[in-house]
């Protein structure tokens, strides 16, 4: 048997403490390497990345490697298991302009996606305009936190959230340059205690490009893309080029989203801020044109089933499905 197999294999039964589960079962062995000083290199990742942890494995690892396999050494590098459920989807909604309903749409495609049967989660990463908690009418929420410094997101309807306006007073703006947004995200992906039984992130990004869509990849390696616009031809042209620069970044785009696309009175439709602008900038980034949202007449945001919005969300939520 290969020599790394047979280390792996040796450390499989090792029990990570802050998870009581074995190496194994938590596929917790990342990389196993020897060098020429017949050194063992290898990277781990744990629950819990704190002392106690760390010096259980490595004292437990060290024992084996050296020992019972008789190489020279180990050397160890930590990483921390992210806390989401594995399995779960993630879809990144993006646009290029403000103003297109962008948080809106990530709202009701979250209730269309519950009232198919599945748990949400929703991430408020528009930092610097975040708004989720105004559509849930949970301004008021303060986040509560556990003893190792984790957070508890919101929970309503079956759907959880956290958001940047639960990080400072309600009247006040959070001001983050590159690093600290990074620190943001790491906080909501990776420091949240989402429920392991959510099955979809759904991720409201600020509009247009720059660190946060850059910095995403660090956190959601497999997660896909839609672009919100509305069919004016400014938000168009500025959507196209939000979605070639996810591309560039090598994020997986799968459609487009038209909000605000028509007013309907008496069976008429009337277009309001034009025609065909989704149409366009799906064209562009060759992918599907996955939904046309009406202008709604309706004082509430988040659109009943049995409305014509509602039953829009509910096909584009089965279309997203079938997409991730």
């Amino acid at each position: 048997m290969d020599e790394i197999l047979v280390i792996k294999e040796k450390l499989s039964s090792i029990i990570d403490p802050s998870t009581t589960q074995t190496l194994a079962e938590n596929d917790s062995i990342k990389h196993v390497g020897i060098d020429e000083n017949n050194t063992v290199i290898m990277i781990i990742e744990v629950g819990e990345k704190d002392q106690n942890t760390t010096k259980q494995i490595t004292r437990d690892i060290a024992k084996v490697v050296k020992l019972d396999l008789g190489y020279a050494g180990v050397k160890i590098e930590f990483t921390k298991r992210k806390l989401r459920n594995k399995e779960a989807k993630t879809l990144l909604i993006a646009s290029g302009k403000g103003g297109v309903g962008k948080s809106t749409v990530t709202a009701n495609l979250a209730y269309a996606l519950t009232r198919l049967g599945k748990r949400v989660g929703i991430i408020d990463a528009d930092i610097y305009g975040a708004n989720m908690p105004k559509i849930f009418n949970a301004t008021n929420h303060k986040l509560m936190g556990d003893a190792n410094g984790k957070i508890y997101p919101f929970e309503k309807d079956n759907i959880q959230m956290v958001s940047t306006e639960y990080l400072v007073d309600e009247k006040r703006a959070l001001m983050l340059r590159g690093p600290m947004l990074g620190k943001v995200l790491k906080l909501f992906f990776e420091d949240t205690l989402w429920s392991e039984e959510i099955d979809y992130f759904l991720v409201d990004l600020p509009p247009g490009t720059g660190d946060i869509m850059m910095d995403l990849k660090n956190f959601t390696e497999d997660a896909k893309m839609v672009i919100v616009t509305t069919p004016q031809e400014s938000a168009a042209h500025i959507a196209i080029k939000a979605g070639y620069a996810a591309k560039d970044l090598s994020q997986d785009v799968i459609g487009v989203i038209e909000n605000m696309s028509y007013y309907e009175v008496n069976n008429e439709f009337h277009y309001i801020f034009g025609k065909d602008g989704g149409k366009r900038v799906a064209d562009e980034l060759l992918v599907e044109l996955l939904a046309t949202l009406p202008i709604t007449k309706y004082d509430k945001i988040i659109a009943e089933e049995t409305e014509m919005p509602g039953i829009i969300y509910l096909n584009l939520a089965k279309k997203i499905i079938k997409l991730l």
